[in-house]
């Protein structure tokens, strides 16, 4: 059997959670078995597969590791380096979501040469010391839009870029569906798939920035958006986002 773990520190156990909701299905339908459990204060996922499933587990798991960095770290990275001065806390979180996702696959290809299938990849340990050249990239971006941001204000253009980056985005799924329950807001693949589930707050600017990221994440073909979130924020923004690729159901 091959082996694998990937761990992180607790404070970043999302990346784990996340990785893992990728490979779970996957690592079980080549008969391996795969666990997540938290040991002396970090997060850590480990997997076996039949070693005649090496590469192909190794494989999905890089590109996990790969997404779920540019997810974590690239966003995080961003969102500190960057100052867009738009007094607009949602668009400014959209904005960088956006950012994070662009130009995607060249980051994740990057970080896929980088990683070495050794008995335990450390997230954390890796991120820090062997993508410094990466993250000289992603400081050149945020400089070239801090340096910028002023003109995007005053010109208009910045809610203009901001859709040029989510729209050149690599299209992810096909169709979603954007739904309110009891007290949630849930979002649901053309197969039925759960992609996201949040608690439901009216009051809360950080659920609109937590579903804007995940369906600019996500990067959807075709966002539905249902009759029960006609006339709210969060369907007002969605369509800020993403434009054309959204369709409101009203039965």
């Amino acid at each position: 059997m091959f082996e694998l773990t990937i761990s992180t520190c607790k404070a970043k156990y999302k990346d784990i959670d996340f990785i893992f909701s990728i490979l779970k299905n996957k690592i079980k339908s080549v008969k391996g078995i795969i666990v997540c459990e938290e040991v002396d204060g970090r997060t850590k996922l480990a997997f076996a597969v039949p070693d005649s499933q090496k590469d192909y587990a190794i494989s999905l798991a890089f590109d996990a590791i790969s997404e779920a960095i540019i997810k974590s770290y690239k966003y995080d990275f961003l969102k500190r380096n960057i100052s867009l001065q738009t007094g607009n806390k949602i668009a400014e979180s959209a904005f960088i979501s956006a950012l994070s996702v662009y130009d995607k696959q060249s980051d994740k290809e990057f970080i896929k040469r980088e990683l070495k299938p050794t008995g335990e990849i450390l997230i954390d340990s890796f991120y820090n010391f062997r993508l410094w050249e990466l993250e000289k990239r992603w400081k050149n971006i945020a400089d070239l839009m801090s340096e910028n941001a002023s003109y995007l204000n005053l010109s208009g253009s910045f809610s203009d870029l901001m859709k040029f980056l989510v729209l050149s985005n690599e299209c992810g799924e096909k169709e979603v569906h954007v739904r309110k329950g009891e007290g949630n807001i849930f979002c649901l693949a053309e197969s039925g798939k759960e992609l996201f589930n949040m608690i439901y707050d009216t009051s809360d600017d950080n659920l609109i920035i937590n579903i804007l990221s995940e369906l600019i994440s996500l990067s959807p073909e075709k966002i539905i958006i249902h009759k029960e979130l006609e006339n709210t924020a969060i369907a007002g923004e969605i369509l800020n986002v993403f434009d054309k690729r959204v369709c409101l159901i009203k039965n």
